[in-house]
């Protein structure tokens, strides 16, 4: 591994610990590698770790994935569970262990003291997008992906099924206070191909 890859793997690592313990919840690939791909969006200092194509189920990344199941610098911070044999869309899922609470606190205390502005606004982004998306499940998740970014419907082999459940699920993000009202139309009217 050059010293580029090595800071590149040392960077997702640390970054998806940030993601994993700002919430003591376990959270699926899906939902880990969809708030990355939101975060990725809207922080352009943490592109350089990831890249996001168009896949079977939305935004995929392969670092992310990579990392998660196989850690190199945080090994024994977080366990994967692989998914079960009829769980097509979760991807698995990931969980802190009592090492990787420790060092989450270790790095969120090492970035207070930093004083460093854009790291903290990272700190506060993951915990904007954790405490939103969280709470939906995986189909309502890929609803707002999908008609977010409709460019990443191309490849993927769960948009019909989702699309048939639309108004359902954008009901469900309704009753959640995810999406008000003008948002609820868009989703029921869109007609992404």
């Amino acid at each position: 591994m050059s010293e580029f890859d090595e800071a590149k793997q040392m960077g997702l690592e640390y970054l998806i610990l940030l993601v994993l313990g700002c919430k003591d919840k376990e959270i699926s690939m899906l939902h880990l590698e969809k708030e990355l791909f939101l975060l990725w969006n809207f922080h352009p200092g943490i592109r350089k770790y990831m890249k996001f194509i168009k896949h079977y189920k939305g935004p995929f990344s392969r670092e992310v994935q990579e990392c998660v199941i196989h850690p190199f610098y945080l090994e024994n911070c977080w366990e994967y569970i692989p998914p079960k044999k009829y769980d097509r869309l979760s991807g698995g899922y990931i969980k802190l262990t009592e090492k990787g609470k420790e060092e989450y606190k270790k790095i969120v205390n090492e970035i207070l003291k930093s004083r460093d502005n854009d790291l903290i606004h990272l700190l506060a982004g993951i915990k904007i997008v954790r405490n939103l998306y969280d709470k939906l499940s995986l189909k309502e998740l890929l609803l707002l992906i999908y008609d977010t970014y409709p460019e990443y419907t191309e490849k993927s082999s769960v948009y019909w099924e989702i699309k048939k459940e639309k108004d359902k699920l954008a009901k469900n993000l309704i009753k959640k206070k995810v999406i008000d009202e003008d948002r609820y139309e868009s989703l029921v009217k869109n007609t992404v191909k």
